[in-house]
């Protein structure tokens, strides 16, 4: 497996054409936009080497028989999706940010393995090998793959075919004996501008007129005609105007470094397509991508809400009231919340189902009531965690107020809490809540629109409920016998 330093000079060497601010990035890699984000991909390199993590970070794949990275592995067992689960929620207190070009791109790779071989049962095609193909050498040379689903999508009351403008979904506009030439973009994609491969997979179902639209390949995010266009949050644009680590809260790991990537005729050789037309199978692929990567999603996010409440608690000793019982009964409220997350998910790998391929999907109903409770767990905890700080939260200096020697006395004296904590270091923990609640990061945001937004999680539950089965059983115990 690639060391920590080997995946960031292969990111330098790459060249992928990248704006950030209105302006065209030299290098990505150093750019404040990404090099956090970079940082924490790199964090998966370098605790799969650990040997206290290699259980957990690593494991022997059934295509190679070499030991590979989790993030590129298929999950064959519910134990398999427990330990991905595990993964991001181990994880998580270490960068606090995203690893996202990994973890959406295991759940890409996941759907792919399993729905390629439908596809192929139907069509004849070739698909799945071509996949394997794929997979073997990403394993073989442990690359990053990031996860593509997510379209511009233009008017949300529109299908596909029916948009004003068809670039707003990835679609084909020439096919070659070699290969297909594609146009369009993928909005908000994490981590993408550093990944070695990006994965791509429809974000919804297709009608027979749509065809073009239908489409999942693996192409370079430096490939002729990628454009990747950086996100640009308030907080993100502290970094241009900041170097010193204590006004950022996060400041190695807390970017989420998502771009825009425009497909601007882009060329795809056919090695590298695994659907191409078959439009039945584009809201197929949609929904076993969302309900792979919920089940992660949901454990990220627990992982989120116990740094929150740990930041809190310090917070709170900061400011002389971590014994008051309303401040314990609100860190309690938190690690509650999160349990609740993280315990839904691991169910919903122990509870997993078989696909055809061999691979597994965790359980529907149970996943998306995990991601919808992990979403509210980092909601509420983002109000807890603001009112055990304080104001302070929202008007903390910067380290240059604590430099100037004009005002450094004021700030100082008065921004202090206990007369035994420096603030300095009060400032530092403020700035970590105020990162983790969203003020200076993305991370509530994120959390909500990450495998999908709520309405589709309600959606997947309301398909998965039994709830014709249950109206039976109450209606035989009150004694109805007919309607």
């Amino acid at each position: 497996m690639k060391t920590e330093q080997e995946y960031r000079d292969s990111i330098r060497a790459m060249n992928t054409t990248v704006y950030a601010f209105g302006e065209k990035v030299e290098q990505v890699a150093d750019h404040p936009t990404f090099a956090p984000t970079l940082n924490a991909i790199a964090l998966t390199y370098r605790m799969a080497k650990e040997t206290e993590n290699e259980t957990l970070m690593t494991v022997k794949s059934p295509l190679t028989g070499k030991m590979i990275n989790r993030f590129l592995h298929i999950c064959q067992s519910p134990e398999d999706l427990i330990k991905r689960a595990e993964v991001s929620k181990f994880l998580t207190p270490f960068h606090g940010a995203c690893v996202g070009a990994r973890c959406v791109g295991t759940g890409a790779l996941n759907t792919l393995y399993m729905i390629t071989g439908d596809i192929d049962k139907k069509y004849g095609t070739d698909y799945h090998d071509r996949f394997l193909k794929f997979l073997t050498y990403v394993q073989e040379e442990d690359l990053v793959c990031s996860g593509m689903v997510t379209d511009a999508k233009g008017d949300r009351s529109l299908s596909p075919g029916q948009q004003a403008d068809p670039d707003v979904y990835l679609h084909v506009v020439e096919k070659r004996p070699d290969g297909i030439i594609v146009r369009g973009a993928k909005a908000h994609q994490s981590g993408a501008a550093l990944a070695h491969y990006n994965i791509v997979v429809p974000t919804t179902s297709m009608k027979a007129d749509e065809k073009d639209f239908a489409l999942a390949f693996a192409v370079p995010p430096n490939a002729p005609g990628i454009v990747h266009i950086a996100e640009a949050p308030a907080p993100n644009a502290r970094r241009l105007f900041s170097t010193d680590p204590m006004d950022f809260g996060n400041a190695k790991y807390g970017v989420h470094g998502s771009t825009l990537v425009v497909f601007n005729d882009v060329f795809i050789p056919n090695e590298m397509i695994f659907m191409c037309g078959e439009y039945e199978f584009a809201g197929i692929m949609a929904a076993t991508f969302g309900t792979f990567q919920r089940m992660a999603t949901a454990a990220c996010k627990s992982g989120h809400c116990d740094l929150t409440y740990g930041a809190a608690a310090v917070a709170a000793e900061y400011n002389g009231i971590d014994k008051l019982s309303h401040i314990k009964d609100k860190i309690v409220e938190m690690s509650f919340q999160s349990a609740l997350a993280y315990g839904t998910a691991i169910a919903a790998g122990y509870k997993a189902k078989a696909h055809p391929s061999g691979a597994y999907i965790p359980d529907d109903l149970l996943v998306n009531a995990a991601k919808l409770q992990a979403v509210e767990a980092v909601w509420a905890a983002s109000k807890w965690a603001t009112e055990i700080v304080g104001g302070i939260i929202c008007t903390a200096p910067t380290q240059k107020d604590f430099d100037n020697p004009d005002i450094a006395e004021y700030v100082d004296k008065y921004f202090k809490g206990r007369a035994d904590v420096s603030t300095e270091n009060r400032v530092r923990i403020t700035r970590l809540v105020e990162y983790l609640c969203g003020q200076g990061s993305i991370v509530p945001t994120e959390s909500s629109h990450g495998g999908g937004p709520a309405a589709v999680q309600r959606l997947g539950m309301r398909m998965n409920n039994n709830l014709n089965y249950l109206k039976g059983r109450a209606m035989k115990m009150a004694g109805i016998t007919n309607k």
